[in-house]
């Protein structure tokens, strides 16, 4: 049965052996007594008169006792235990996957080798799991070998934003279960963990300037004129000096300076060149490389094709809602785009006293050439839907019109007292869009609520479209892409820098811009639809001001000892026996004759 040590320190109870050995190597100083006689002495032993010096061991009952007492006290300081060899001791680590632990990679694979070398292991069956802190973080390792852990973390890239490692613990004690050992490994001091976890932080404080966010929009008038803004900020308290350059390809401007006091925030700003669709802004490296580098997109929407049939009353109205849309094109009046693209979507007037069917994707605006004088009466209420949320109409202002025919799926937008004003239907055939009053003919145009949810309606639309759609994003972002589906469509597959991902079509709802800034792509089959560039922009992540060394580690040795093993059945039989040969010693060193004494005859 395997046996450990709860308190190794108590061996050194044993140095009682050799200075109970060299006591009983000295000799006594000898004391004269005069006496009358010498015929009333019992022979003794011819004594050291010199006083003392080492002599030889003598065999004796009283050594051999005290020897046995400190062998006994020996065995219950050093808290011996035994357990089962098939006893199993869970080890569970769960490690903050945030983006700030890569600048303590290197310093989180030794503080654990070093961890992990004083549990002990000599007398259970270890099993380590090794999972990242995300809710959906991998478990990076599972096996017996605290060796292959640590080497498990060769290929490990933290990357995620600032997060709870609630879930991550919570699922960690419940494969340690009640006995096993939770530790947490971060770079920040947490207080409090909780389900008993045990904090290691290896964190340190890092002066670190990166940039933190990013802005691409038109420069002016025209849409093909672009400036970027980069956002620099300093983490620390120190003034801090970087160097930096906008790389396009291979060529790169000249690289300029820009000093930062702590804590200090400034803007980088320049024109997008002309014909380029990526660009590159790069620092001068710190201890965090993650904000070092900036990747940009020129940023462009899917572009929603627009077709009306509308009467020349509403025309002008029309066409400035298009120009109020985000990359709309108005087509010819055949419908097509120059290169013979359908529309996706029609603006059309309806006429009440001359009923039509309405297109299938449409806006629909209802247009009485000879509207009468009486207006709507009555409170305007808006129903609780995206399209209309947090739009204020009670300033809209619409004269009493006939009505729009109205079906029973369609759902009522917004009322103003018993008249339905704006209506949407939506089925497997229809989406369309529906202003059951004379637009032109109120104050509508005026109100920004309108532009706004038409707008809202319109990305409902673009976010369908199957097209190419160019962006910057954050890393690990969901992206949400429209797809073809069906038997016969292609898989997706997401390319970046080193590394290719291809998914079924009706898995595109599970695919994350990638975990390193850079720039990606995404397309299905032979149709682009997506191109963009991931970058770091988690701020909290970047600052190490709070990082710090903590390790509460400590007493782990121990409460694993004590929860895997039990303690000596015999103990109280120990304590009792040392008690007895105690006072077996006592009493018979009081029985011994003093042999210290000599004598010396007087006249």
């Amino acid at each position: 049965m395997p046996i450990a040590f709860a308190n190794p320190l108590g061996f050194l109870a044993l140095l009682g052996v050799p200075v109970i050995l060299l006591i009983h190597l000295l000799q006594r100083q000898s004391q004269t007594f005069p006496i009358s006689t010498l015929f009333m002495l019992d022979a003794i032993d011819r004594q050291s008169l010199q006083g003392r010096k080492l002599d030889r061991l003598r065999n004796s009952v009283p050594l051999w006792l005290q020897l046995l007492s400190v062998i006994i006290l020996t065995w219950l300081l050093i808290q011996p235990r035994w357990t089962q060899e098939n006893r199993v001791q869970q080890i569970v680590i769960v490690i903050d996957s945030s983006a700030s632990m890569e600048a303590f990679k290197n310093s989180a694979t030794e503080q654990l080798r070093t961890e992990l070398s004083r549990i002990p292991a000599n007398f259970t069956n270890e099993v380590y799991t090794l999972m990242e802190s995300h809710e959906q973080g991998e478990r990076l390792y599972r096996g017996g070998s605290a060796t292959e852990l640590i080497d498990s973390l060769a290929n490990w890239e933290p990357g995620n934003s600032a997060h709870s490692p609630e879930i991550a613990l919570r699922v960690g004690r419940s494969i340690a279960g009640a006995n096993g050992t939770l530790i947490f490994l971060t770079d920040h001091i947490t207080r409090q963990l909780p389900f008993g976890a045990s904090l290691l932080s290896i964190g340190e404080p890092i002066s670190n300037v990166g940039f933190a966010g990013l802005l691409v929009e038109p420069a002016g008038d025209d849409e093909n004129d672009l400036s970027w803004q980069a956002t620099v900020r300093n983490y620390s308290e120190e003034p801090q000096t970087r160097e930096w350059f906008l790389s396009i390809g291979q060529q790169k401007t000249e690289p300029r300076s820009i000093s930062l006091q702590g804590y200090e925030t400034r803007t980088l700003s320049g024109k997008f060149p002309k014909g380029a669709a990526r660009a590159t802004l790069t620092m001068s490296p710190d201890g965090f490389t993650r904000d070092d580098r900036l990747f940009m997109v020129t940023p462009e929407p899917k572009r929603v094709f627009i077709a009306t049939t509308v009467e020349p009353s509403a025309s002008d109205m029309v066409r400035a809602l298009i120009d109020s849309l985000e990359n709309a094109q108005l087509l010819q009046p055949s419908g097509e785009s120059e290169l013979n693209t359908p529309s996706d979507l029609l603006i059309a007037t309806y006429n009440p006293l001359q009923p039509r069917m309405l297109p299938p994707v449409s806006i629909v605006v209802l247009n009485q050439q000879f509207a009468p004088k009486e207006f709507f009466k009555g409170p305007i209420i808006a129903a609780n839907h995206p399209l209309v949320r947090d739009l204020n109409w009670q300033g809209l202002i619409a004269k009493s019109t006939a009505s729009i025919p109205i079906e029973a799926g369609d759902l009522t937008l917004l009322w103003q007292g018993e008249r339905p004003l704006v209506l949407l239907r939506q089925t497997a055939e229809f989406n369309q869009l529906i202003f059951n009053f004379d637009v032109a003919q109120s104050n509508a145009a005026r109100l920004p609520a309108l532009i706004i949810m038409i707008n809202r309606f319109v990305d409902q639309i673009r976010s369908k479209k199957v097209a190419l759609e160019r962006s910057n994003m954050e890393l690990n972002q969901q992206i949400k892409l429209a797809v073809n589906t069906g038997k016969e469509a292609d898989d997706i597959l997401s390319s970046a820098t080193g590394m290719q991902q291809t998914v079924p079509w009706n898995r595109s709802t599970m695919l994350r811009a990638p975990r390193n800034s850079g720039f990606f792509s995404i397309r299905q089959g032979d149709t682009l639809l997506l191109d963009a560039a991931a970058n770091f922009a988690d701020a909290r992540e970047a600052d190490f001001s709070g990082a710090a060394r903590q390790s509460d580690l400590d007493a782990i040795p121990r409460k694993i000892i004590e929860k895997q093993t039990v303690t000596d059945p015999l103990w109280q039989f120990w304590v009792i026996l040392i008690l007895i040969v105690l006072l077996l010693c006592w009493y018979m060193l009081s029985k011994l004759p003093d042999s210290s004494m000599t004598s010396q005859p007087t006249n």
